[in-house]
This record gives C-alpha cells, structure tokens and sequence, in this order.
C-alpha cells in the first residue's frame, strides 16, 4: 500500500499542477509552498490545528503558492496558446493573470475563514 504523501507534499502537487512549474521554478515554488504554510498555520483560531482543516488548508496554501508564483511572473511574457501549423500565438491578456491571481487568493481566503482569525477591527460591548 502507498504511503501518504505529507501535507507539505500535497500543498507542493497541486501548487505544481496549478502553476505547471517548470525545472527552473520547481525550487522558488517550493519556498513560496512553505511560506504559504507558514503563514496560514499562524493565522489560526486558538485550539485549530492544521491537520484539523487540513483539505481547507492544503488548498489555501497551494492557492497562494500558486498565486505567488503567477505574480512573480507576471512581468514576464505569457502565452495562453501557440500552434505550431501556420503558426498562431496569443499572448493572455495582462488583466486575465490578474483576475486569476485573485480567484486563487479569494479562494484560498474563503476556504479558511472559518478556522482563522478574522484581521478584521471591531468593538465589543463598547458603551456610548
């Protein structure tokens, strides 16, 4: 029987499968993978542990990676089709890397609200 592949492992794969990282950026996106994981897991609740929501954070951590990735290369050329007879290339639109950086970043951000610590700033039982 297969031994499961670790979190970290998981977080790596789909970042990997999200972004087709190439040889060159295999190293960069595993850093991104671990600062993603490192961040996350700090930004929850008290008592929620990562294996707790671990599907929700493997995918927010792989989204953000992911998200990272596509941002740092987003000064850079992309192609979103090329053929090789008769030759057609598209270039993607720049607007079309943005939106989707952030459905990825938005995803991932709505995957864990519910086992973070909300950023947010409010008052309780304030008397006026």
């Amino acid at each position: 029987m297969a031994e499961k592949e670790s979190m970290s492992g998981q977080v790596y794969t789909i970042a990997c499968a999200l972004t087709k990282a190439d040889e060159s950026e295999q190293e960069t996106l595993a850093m991104l993978c671990a600062a993603q994981e490192e961040a996350l897991e700090k930004r929850l609740r008290d008592g929620v542990s990562k294996e707790a929501c671990a599907s929700a954070f493997i995918c927010a951590a792989a989204f953000l990676a992911a998200a990272a990735l596509e941002g740092a290369r987003a000064g850079g050329e992309e192609l979103s089709s090329l053929r090789a007879g008769d030759l057609t290339v598209t270039k993607r639109a720049s607007g079309e890397s943005g939106r989707r950086l952030e459905a990825l970043c938005e995803q991932a951000r709505m995957l864990m609200q519910p086992y973070t610590k909300d950023g947010s700033f409010c008052f309780f039982g304030v008397q006026g």
